[in-house]
């Protein structure tokens, strides 16, 4: 067999690259996705991404929602790993705000780089289960200069961030992961991966939604930091299942009609608009309540709110939000925090947003 330098060096190079390479899992309700991005002199540079739809997996139609045991979910990572041509064996993987647990806690006192064991028996009253059962993480948030002078004098105190899940979950995924041939770098809860590739650091207070096919996760961004969540457990399979219902046809049939027609403002469409609308009233009246509830509690307001999630590709939605909640609303964009062909760009950010959480993931590792 011939060795030559040039060849040896274009595997070195290829093997160099491999190991910069991290691949985002989003492991949701109605599809898997991934994102496998490479870190090249600081930037970032997407080099392949995919999707898969699990219903099949569970004898469902395409876009409907189901929990697959870990074989059988192991087994279609690895076919969407496979079909979108990922190398990458290092792995960031989500976990679902459904399976966690997030409060901000205020302290009264500023912790210090031993406060370790303070916060962890601070975190036994507000944790639903023993501490023994969860992975436990905390982060103090910063003051704003604005927060600081609202303190004055008034004594030294400190917010701090408790984020849990219960070990069950963590060995849940774990499997998958492991039975699909890859590597854990790191386990996050979506929504920090959603901030992540949705909005740009030192951003004022924003809203990020995340319609995905069974809930909607939202959060409130405050300069970077999230300050506060909400989960709403409707998501855009039910648009899908009230249209079958209502129009009487099957559910393949329904999904391809609210894909298709969205929120159209054509005459021959209300009917259809008129079955999905209450749906979305509900969730939207949420947001303005969540929205609300920040504002009341920290004399802010969201100047804007950014969708992300399968389910904000629904065409007229963007509007039918700036109706509902009165500010601005946009799609995010997350494929733009990497570098890729620019013919793609078009395409990248008409389904960028269906791959949020799974960007985020893959961006935090880099």
């Amino acid at each position: 067999m011939n060795f030559s330098l040039q060849g040896l060096m274009k595997n070195f190079k290829t093997l160099l690259q491999t190991k910069r390479s991290v691949l985002g899992v989003d492991i949701g309700s109605s599809a898997i996705k991934v994102v496998q991005l490479r870190k090249e002199q600081e930037r970032a540079i997407l080099e392949t991404y995919g999707e898969v739809a699990v219903g099949p997996y569970a004898g469902f139609k395409v876009g409907q929602n189901a929990k697959l045991q870990t074989d059988i979910a192991a087994q279609a990572l690895k076919d969407v790993v496979k079909e979108s041509n990922s190398k990458a064996k290092l792995a960031r993987v989500g976990i679902p705000l459904k399976s966690s647990f997030i409060k901000i806690i205020t302290l009264p006192f500023e912790p210090d780089k031993n406060a370790n064991d303070v916060i962890a028996m601070e975190a036994r009253r507000h944790i639903p289960v023993p501490v023994s059962e969860v992975a436990l993480d905390w982060w103090v948030i910063p003051k704003s200069s604005a927060e600081e002078d609202a303190a004055g004098g008034k004594g030294k105190s400190a917010d701090v961030l408790l984020v849990a899940i219960h070990n069950d979950v963590i060995n849940e995924y774990k499997e998958i992961i492991t039975k699909a041939g890859l590597e854990i770098a790191a386990y996050e809860i979506e929504s920090f991966s959603m901030i992540r590739s949705a909005i740009n650091r030192g951003s004022q207070t924003i809203g990020v939604f995340d319609i995905g096919s069974s809930s909607v996760k939202m959060a409130v961004v405050d300069y970077g930091i999230m300050k506060s969540s909400h989960l709403v457990t409707k998501g855009s399979q039910e648009l899908t299942l009230a249209l079958s219902q209502s129009l009487g046809v099957d559910f393949e049939r329904a999904e391809e009609m609210k894909r298709e027609i969205g929120l159209s403002d054509l005459p021959e469409h209300k009917d259809i608009v008129a079955v999905m609308e209450p749906i979305l009233d509900h969730i939207f009246y949420e947001a303005g309540s969540f929205l609300g509830d920040f504002q009341a509690k920290y004399g802010r307001s969201g100047g804007k709110v950014i969708l992300t999630g399968g389910g904000s590709l629904l065409k007229g939605i963007a509007a039918f939000g700036v109706k509902k909640l009165t500010v601005e609303v946009e799609y995010a964009d997350p494929f733009a925090k990497a570098e890729h062909p620019v013919f793609l760009s078009h395409v990248l950010k008409g389904v960028g947003a269906n791959f949020s959480v799974a960007t985020g993931l893959a961006l935090g590792e880099l």
